[in-house]
């Protein structure tokens, strides 16, 4: 992720913005308004020296997003990414490609996009497992309904021209997409027209692997393995590099972060930390030995979310899973806060049910009816967004959690997204007609509020640290500039 674009100062001792101020002088304020007339002046005297290096950089590419006349002294990627949070993806960029590399575990594949209208690198600078591409993307197929999301989120639904599962796609504008025909489900039985499908674009994005026949065109993304919420959120900046809209990335990422680490700055606020746990029910079928099982959830990014919404993590026991309702309900017993992952059973009762449980039950969870479900946004089909936009939009899904445990914190009658309490809450079920962003080549906004702009219980110096955030960066430059 790019640096913040208004960068905060560190915080002393008290966790408020330091103030910047002047060194003592007995000259009075007529010297004073004199330097800062003459420093400002001097640094408006100097823009036109600052910025002349990137007008002289300034990319000469035609209406189709290519390079009308190569040069190979022009960088032709004056915006580039820093990846900070991300933990599972690299990029390195050269004056016409880049080499961006899925580093997860497994994977390690490197994908070197060349700017189109200028020659490639030699296949014999990278291995043999390196996959090419021409940039900017303008046709892709998807196999994953994350990457749906990322690319809406970017504005590049125009790309998209098939997408697989189309019954489970989430978004209301790709199901609209669908209908119309211009965007297609890809073929499940008919294995000629699938091939065809994927014949007719220059991408397939996946995030397990490829199938027969697109092995050189599929681009495996690793965001729902990346350990933490915000390193999620920066593969928008990984997607983007298909595209060339490296610096909106950058700004929208940093969005997020900021958005999420001020909801995390109230919530942990609060001296009260619930627990709460994640926890699934699987029932007896085939595919378990017609085994019913119970189980808590030690992921990573649900521990970081749980923390960082003022709460405690529950990480079960030593236990991986139990295989009784009872042994289950014995190991949550300090549980606070429940969210049940569980497929099947969307109600108050079949919850009950599923977990050998009764309105009688002593447990805190059910005394308070604090169970929540990921399903709050669903498709028709009961596809969840959760495995889509809550991947990306990770302020938002902050912003459920924090609702979850600490509802006081957020201004009241806020709206869930994704996690809906089970007991007193229904689904919101997402189709065509809720498209409200019909241009394609327009970013979906994020679902969460925007922190700063709320009155948040427990954060009294957002509004400062914004204000103290602008005068850092204006008294920044003025020193770039009399540093001259």
């Amino acid at each position: 992720m790019a640096a913040q674009s208004i960068p905060i100062p560190p915080t002393n001792s008290g966790g408020k913005a330091p103030r910047w101020t002047q060194p003592v002088s007995f000259y009075g304020q007529s010297v004073f308004s004199k330097y800062y007339a003459q420093s400002i002046c001097v640094f408006l005297m100097l823009v036109p020296f600052l910025v002349m290096p990137v007008a002289s950089q300034q990319t000469p590419i035609d209406n189709s997003g290519c390079v009308a006349n190569y040069d190979a002294a022009v960088d032709y990627f004056p915006s580039k990414i820093h990846v900070d949070n991300g933990a599972l993806f690299s990029v390195r960029y050269e004056k016409n490609y880049k080499v961006v590399t899925n580093t997860a575990p497994g994977q390690n594949v490197s994908y070197v996009l060349t700017q189109c209208g200028t020659p490639a690198p030699n296949p014999s600078l990278f291995s043999n497992t390196t996959l090419f591409f021409e940039v900017p993307i303008k046709n892709a197929a998807s196999i994953a309904t994350t990457a749906v999301a990322y690319v809406e989120m970017l504005g590049r639904r125009s790309a998209l021209k098939a997408v697989d599962t189309e019954g489970l796609v989430s978004s209301p504008c790709v199901q609209l997409g669908l209908e119309k025909g211009e965007i297609k489900g890809l073929e499940d039985k008919n294995l000629t027209l699938r091939a065809d499908q994927f014949n007719a674009v220059a991408l397939v994005f996946s995030t397990f692997g490829s199938e027969p026949g697109t092995a050189k065109k599929t681009v495996v993304t690793s965001e729902v393995t990346d350990p933490g919420p915000l390193n999620r959120a920066e593969w928008l900046e990984f997607y983007s590099t298909f595209f060339n809209l490296e610096a909106p990335a950058q700004d929208l990422t940093a969005a997020i972060n900021n958005n999420y680490n001020c909801f995390k700055s109230a919530a942990n606020a609060k001296a009260n930390k619930p627990v709460v746990a994640w926890a699934s029910f699987t029932a007896a079928s085939d595919f378990n030995k017609n085994t019913a099982s119970w189980s808590f959830s030690p992921a990573a990014y649900k521990r970081i979310l749980t923390e960082d919404a003022g709460a405690t993590f529950f990480n079960g026991t030593t236990k991986a899973s139990f295989a009784t309702a009872a042994e289950f309900a014995a190991a949550a017993a300090t549980v606070d806060v429940l969210i049940d992952e569980t497929f099947v059973g969307d109600s108050w009762t079949a919850f009950l049910q599923n977990y050998g449980l009764t309105e009688a039950s002593d447990l805190k969870f059910v005394k308070n009816k604090a169970v929540f479900r990921q399903d709050g946004l669903v498709n028709p089909n009961d596809g969840r967004d959760w495995f889509a936009s809550a991947v990306a939009m990770d302020d938002a899904v902050l912003q459920d959690v924090i609702r979850a445990v600490h509802p006081e914190v957020l201004p009241s009658k806020v709206a869930y997204n994704w996690i809906r309490n089970v007991a007193t809450e229904t689904k919101q079920v997402l189709t065509a007609a809720n498209c409200t962003q019909t241009d394609a080549n327009k970013p979906v906004p994020d679902r969460a509020l925007v922190c700063k702009d709320i009155k948040l219980d427990g954060d009294k110096s957002a509004a400062g640290k914004t204000v103290a955030s602008a005068l850092t960066a204006v008294l920044g430059l003025l020193a770039i500039a009399m540093s001259f």
